[in-house]
């Protein structure tokens, strides 16, 4: 245990050191190393950007909720964003449903706290793939970004005796609809990740090499943030080392051998992104060439404005749960399924 934030500070100042010095050595010797779960054989490489022209599209949801008493109620707005560009400027922009969508609810009782959880999740997740799908669709983007990864994660999938694995279900179904749908209409689909947690990177380059010191206690971005110079990026690695053995990826049958990743960096001052997107749609340059002119508008935030404003528009504020609750309390009076947990509701404080 640490005594005070004079040991901290120096504790990450002494972490930071290594892994920079890590991170040199690496670039040094990618040259002259085999990466056997890497795309590519060199394990930076740099970025060209593209001029952007055409309809490149973003889907965000905003979702807000509460635990009562009786019942566990979540609210949703999402929304799709259109960007028609020219030369790489917005020369138009549409929306999908609409500007301000109707909100979605869903509703549900005697969830244990991990039901709870995994069915805000899964909620938000088939709220998104359905408005994503249906985008496409309707506007047939060049390309589709989602804010997050294009692969349920680990944490999203229920236990088979949970009464919400049946929305799992259904979820995974439809990251096989999204994915058919791009495939046919020739949408490249994007994840972006702006605060990846993942390790598989680092995973990879420990494992070849050489037992090197200083790739423990940390993540991908945090390691690569050292690495990578801005407009470069990591060689293209697939999602898992055996996705037809992966907890989550096996649930998506053929899919999940064609999910793949990098890192790219594409301003100076902010951090690498993780991008995944699907094997054999575009070339590994294509893909991160239109992911690097997509998100380095900003010296010092390096996101997607098409993601931005899919966002903006699906954030709930403060108040729109409350204008919900004190609907249902108008239609049924003081219920004792609405009243709120204790946690929530302490007079004192």
């Amino acid at each position: 245990m640490l005594d005070g934030l004079g040991e901290i500070a120096e504790k990450i100042r002494s972490n930071e050191l290594s892994r920079s010095e890590l991170a040199k050595r690496l670039r040094f010797n990618s040259g002259k190393m085999e990466y056997a779960e890497t795309l590519e054989r060199e394990i930076v490489h740099p970025v060209l950007g593209t001029p952007i022209s055409g309809k490149i599209a973003a889907v965000d949801a905003g979702i807000a909720g509460e635990e009562l008493h009786g019942f566990n109620l979540l609210l949703m707005r999402t929304v799709g964003a259109v960007f028609t560009y020219e030369n790489s400027r917005v020369a138009s922009h549409d929306y999908f449903p609409s500007a301000l969508p109707a909100l979605q609810y869903d509703m549900r009782s005697g969830l244990d706290s991990h039901d709870v959880m995994w069915h805000k999740s899964l909620f938000r997740l088939k709220g998104e793939l359905n408005c994503a799908a249906d985008l496409m669709k309707k506007h047939r983007p060049a390309a589709l970004l989602m804010d997050g990864s294009i692969a349920p994660l680990l944490s999203d999938k229920p236990s088979e005796e949970s009464e919400i694995r049946p929305l799992y279900d259904e979820v995974v179904a439809g990251y096989k609809s999204l994915y058919e749908t791009a495939w046919s209409g020739g949408c490249t689909l994007l994840g972006i990740i702006k605060d990846s947690r993942s390790k598989r990177f680092i995973e990879i380059a420990q494992k070849h090499s050489q037992n090197e010191p200083g790739f423990s206690h940390t993540s991908d971005t945090n390691f690569l943030h050292f690495m990578l110079e801005a407009g470069e990026r990591t060689c293209a690695f697939s999602y898992s080392s055996s996705p037809a053995k992966h907890q989550v990826l096996k649930d998506l049958g053929d899919w999940a051998g064609k999910i793949l990743s990098f890192y790219i960096k594409p301003v100076k001052e902010d951090r690498p992104l993780r991008v995944e997107f699907l094997s054999g749609q575009k070339t590994f340059s294509e893909v991160a060439s239109l992911s690097h002119s997509l998100s380095c508008a900003h010296k010092a935030y390096a996101y997607p404005a098409v993601l931005i404003e899919a966002d903006l528009r699906a954030a709930l504020d403060g108040d729109e749960f409350e204008r919900a609750y004190g609907g249902l309390l108008s239609k049924l009076g003081r219920s004792a399924s609405l009243m709120r947990l204790r946690r929530n509701s302490r007079p004192f404080r």
